[in-house]
């Protein structure tokens, strides 16, 4: 989701990719519906997790994050919200490629994962 990951930074012009972001590059139910109209009716053929350096996610746990909105709206969730925190940026990429590659309409797309470098504005990839 973070700003300083644009076209211009991958190297891309409007319409060579399609960017679905979302806090923490989390494969979640919606981003999934956007990667399979995306691929299905759309064209795509590769799909690239890319995450980045500094993530707010990464500075605090789920229940931290749930405390600190709770506090801040001054009311609790009226429906369950998962934030998906976590601690190692590189990991993370890891397991959001699992989930594609082991999803029965994705498993047969090429997928690969990358950190974004905030600080040098370099692309690092990520292997399983």
């Amino acid at each position: 989701m973070d700003t300083r990951l644009s076209y211009r930074a991958l190297g891309l012009r409007p319409g060579d990719a399609h960017l679905v972001r979302n806090a923490g590059g989390i494969v979640t139910v919606d981003a999934l519906r956007s990667l399979l109209v995306s691929k299905y009716l759309l064209g795509t053929r590769e799909i690239m997790i890319v995450n980045h350096t500094d993530c707010g996610l990464m500075k605090a746990t789920e229940e931290e994050i749930r405390r600190r909105i709770e506090k801040q709206a001054g009311v609790p969730a009226s429906t369950p919200v998962t934030f998906h925190a976590f601690r190692d940026v590189a990991e993370n990429v890891r397991e959001q490629m699992r989930k594609l590659m082991t999803h029965s309409w994705i498993a047969d797309t090429a997928i690969r994962g990358f950190v974004f470098d905030v600080e040098d504005g370099h692309l690092r990839e990520i292997r399983l």
